[in-house]
């Protein structure tokens, strides 16, 4: 008769010992308090295809907080796809952490770039955080800054000159992984032009042609390991470029270029609630409904 298996018990860390920024709300006596008694459920993740426990799962309460590697989260919507790179600091949602139901059908898919650790946030940590709401505030802010990180990626994204896309990409980069030089800093990871399309939303032969004008103008180099040399200054000529007119605003008359419209003839109690409401009734109808 087949033994059952040997259920392994989680290992723990301590959250505050691996991402000491974390308490920096906090003075030095109850950081270190804090740091004995702060911890988390923690996963290592090998490189490859990998996807966050869900929320089922019950040890994830607050999320996963990346403590170091790099993990690229991709989401494809009718074939054009979308990147966002993840490193220590950051935080992880449990798989299943939104229920919403989208009227736009996306794809997500996580791929572990090399070995990472993840330490998911649960109740022994929800119990630190009534000692010290501080770590709360702090999560908050890691949140923000992935946002802010997003938001940047998206203005890229939009510039029309592809060179001006990988350039200002490298840049945004090197303020998180870079590393100073007397002339130059060090960009240690490694990016191919596949991926840097990726990120940048463009195509991949167009990223090779735009690297190749970098490079012969002297403002980037690719090292035999694949890291990224970026010499001379931040690219300043971005700040100058003329900012486009405000959409939100209309000139002349002072209406908002985007308001939320109310239609008397609807409401909600009558059409039996929200569009969104309407649709998950329809993918997830009650038994009464099917009958």
């Amino acid at each position: 008769m087949d033994e059952p298996p040997v259920q392994q018990r989680p290992r723990l860390v301590r959250v505050l010992d691996e991402d000491p920024d974390l308490a920096h709300r906090l003075d030095e006596h109850e950081a270190q308090v804090a740091a004995r008694q702060t911890v988390g459920i923690l996963e290592s993740v090998r490189p490859g295809s990998w996807r966050p426990i869900p929320v089922a799962h019950g040890k994830c309460l607050f999320g996963g907080l990346v403590l170091d590697g790099l993990l690229v989260r991709e989401l494809t919507i009718a074939g054009s796809v979308s990147a966002e790179l993840l490193g220590a600091g950051d935080l992880v949602l449990p798989e299943d952490a939104d229920q919403t139901v989208p009227f736009v059908g996306t794809q997500t898919a996580w791929t572990a770039l090399e070995p990472t650790r993840v330490a998911w946030l649960d109740a022994p940590f929800a119990a630190a955080l009534r000692r010290w709401p501080e770590l709360g505030a702090a999560l908050l802010e890691r949140s923000e800054r992935r946002f802010s990180r997003l938001a940047v990626l998206q203005a890229i994204g939009q510039f029309t000159r592809v060179d001006d896309r990988v350039l200002t990409l490298l840049w945004h980069l090197a303020e998180r992984w870079g590393r100073v030089r007397t002339d130059e800093i060090v960009v240690p990871v490694r990016l191919t032009h596949k991926a840097i399309a990726r990120l940048v939303g463009a195509r991949r032969p167009s990223v090779t042609t735009a690297i190749g004008v970098l490079a012969r103008r002297g403002l980037v180099e690719r090292r035999a390991d694949g890291a990224w040399l970026l010499r001379g200054p931040p690219p300043e000529s971005m700040r100058s470029l003329p900012a486009t007119a405000s959409p939100w605003g209309e000139g002349r008359t002072g209406a908002p270029g985007l308001a939320q419209l109310r239609d008397d003839g609807l409401h909600a109690a009558d059409d039996g609630g929200t569009a969104r409401a309407a649709l998950r009734r329809a993918r997830h109808p009650s038994p009464a409904t099917r009958s």
